[in-house]
């Protein structure tokens, strides 16, 4: 952060001064991290921080933090009154600075920069869209019934497919901006990691590599180190889960590491039967000897090769997909 001595050890010590309420507060660690980051996005928006005592500072941070996650709601230690009384500080002063800071970061009810994930994700909006005619309905609706809409919030999902679609349009900037703001709605969103790893797979092997990486190690994690009997397609919270695995097994295939590459394209095939994602060529590219490099010099044969190997090695039955 760049700021002058001053007001370095001014914003530490209101850091400080909001630590040793910790306790008493009782907020949890993605509490901490939220109130530092709303804290520290502020500053660098603003200078003159010394200015103003950092009792009153402390206060007003966690004041508009209880607020936008209506933690006052159900303890009476984060209301505005109490926080006032806890710091020392008048309650006209402490709503003067809130505003203040709602206003310089633009801060709107249900903000994912600075909300608790189950706080941001009830946000009644995220569940309606609108429809080409102007119509609103429900986005499950609209899924459904395979009708064009533009949701009137964006979901991490929303900020997903953009950056595909981006991708597509060789949007490079657009694409990778899109990726990093489901990211930062929710730092272990597995898909926002896919996106990241396709967005470097022909650029930079290692940063997608680093990418691709994490988001099977975050599906992992999502498992707690056991895969489930399935993991279906057509369940749209599968997909990420299934992505991740599959990227991470062509980047396996890629730097030649190819037991392990195929040790994950065979459990994709026990967890998602009908293979929607074609895995079934790639491990008939692999038995036939098919190098990364080389598959897509066979893309017109791959059937027939799948045919060859499958009757040779029977790894997969085709199942459909309910």
């Amino acid at each position: 952060m760049e700021m002058e001595d001053k007001e370095t050890t001014h914003y530490k010590k209101v850091i400080s001064a909001i630590e040793e309420k910790k306790e008493h507060l009782s907020y949890t660690e993605e509490d901490e991290k939220l109130i530092e980051k709303l804290w520290k996005t502020y500053c660098r928006k603003r200078k003159g921080l010394t200015r103003t005592p950092v009792e009153t500072w402390a206060a007003s941070i966690l004041w508009l933090y209880s607020k936008m996650n209506f933690l006052w709601e159900n303890d009476r230690k984060w209301t505005q009154k109490a926080l006032a009384s806890i710091f020392n500080t008048r309650q006209k002063t402490i709503s003067s600075k809130c505003t203040e800071i709602t206003s310089l970061l633009k801060i709107k009810q249900w903000d994912e920069r600075f909300c608790r994930k189950s706080i941001a994700e009830s946000d009644p909006l995220y569940n309606f869209v609108m429809t080409a005619s102007g119509a609103i309905t429900s986005r499950e609706d609209a899924i459904q019934n395979m009708i064009p809409y533009k949701p009137l919030k964006k979901t991490k999902e929303d900020y997903y497919y953009d950056g595909l679609e981006y991708l597509e349009e060789n949007d490079e900037r657009q694409a990778i901006t899109c990726f990093k703001k489901a990211l930062r709605m929710n730092c272990n969103y597995v898909d926002a990691y896919n996106g990241l790893g396709l967005f470097y797979f022909s650029k930079d092997q290692k940063k997608a590599d680093d990418y691709y990486k994490k988001a099977y190690v975050l599906t992992k994690e999502h498992f707690k180190g056991k895969w489930p009997k399935e993991l279906k397609w057509g369940i749209l919270e599968n997909r990420q889960y299934l992505r991740a695995i599959h990227c991470h097994g062509l980047m396996l295939w890629r730097q030649k590491k190819i037991n392990k590459a195929m040790e994950l394209f065979s459990i994709l095939l026990k967890l998602n039967k009908a293979d929607n994602q074609g895995i079934r060529y790639l491990i008939a590219a692999i038995y036939e000897g098919i190098s990364y490099e080389k598959m897509e010099h066979h893309d017109h044969e791959l059937e027939k090769i799948f045919q060859k190997q499958n009757k040779i090695h029977q790894f997969f039955t085709w199942e459909e997909d309910e």
